[in-house]
This record gives structure tokens, sequence and C-alpha cells, in this order.
């Protein structure tokens, strides 16, 4: 029997088309990329409706917060308490240390007596400090 002189044929010698064609430029690859990119899109803009929902129905409860807050302080008989706003504090935070103020009642551990400055006099006002 005579020997081969050619190696044997193994799937590395299968020789294919892939990876030849540019595959980014066929038309059905673009259609679906397309639809991919619309996809995403419409995903997105639902997510964007529905945030911007929750951010409406946070202020509204925020505003019914505020005018309970007034109602309770009308019937205890204190003065309002002024608010900061939102962007006086973000403004004072970055100013100075990230660290709570020395009068914040987070730094403190208990309350004492004179922590507290409710008065007790009945025609006299409440004032609460927060």
């Amino acid at each position: 029997m005579p020997k081969f002189s050619q190696p044997a044929r193994t799937v590395r010698d299968i020789k294919t088309l892939a990876g030849k064609a540019d595959d980014l430029h066929t038309p059905h690859k673009m259609y679906m990329r397309l639809f991919a990119l619309e996809t995403e899109r419409h995903r997105r803009q639902q997510e964007r409706e529905s945030a911007m929902l929750r951010v409406t129905n946070i202020d509204a409860r925020c505003v019914e917060i505020d005018q309970e807050k007034e109602q309770l302080l009308q019937l205890l008989g204190v003065e309002s308490i002024p608010q900061v706003p939102p962007s006086a504090a973000a403004s004072s935070a970055t100013k100075g240390s990230a660290r709570a103020p020395a009068g914040d009642p987070r730094r403190r551990g208990r309350l004492t007596a004179q922590s507290t400055p409710i008065e007790t006099g009945a025609s006299e006002a409440v004032k609460i400090r927060y």
C-alpha cells in the first residue's frame, strides 16, 4: 500500500466565507439595528414619563405636608418656622464641611432639659426647634 504524502484534512482546513462579507452594511442587519434603536428610544421615553409623574406626585405631597404642618402649628399657636430654600441648603452644604453642625440633634446623645426650648406657659407661644 502506498503512503499518502498529503496530511489528513481536518475541520481547520474547511474554507468558509464567514467574516469576508461586510456584515455591518447588509440591509437586514441595518434594519434590525434601526428597530433596536427605536425600541430602546420608546422604552426610555416611557421611563422618563414615569419618572416625571413620580416627581410631580412627590412635589404635590410636599405641598400637602407643608399645608398640614402649617395648620397644626396654627392650632398649637406656634409661629411658623422659616424654611430654608433647597438651593441655599445645598450651597451651604458644599461650602462647609460635610459633617453635621454642632447644634444638630443627630450629633448629640440624649436630649437634655436645656436643649428642648419648649415653654410651659399656657398663654405663651410654644417654640419648636428642629
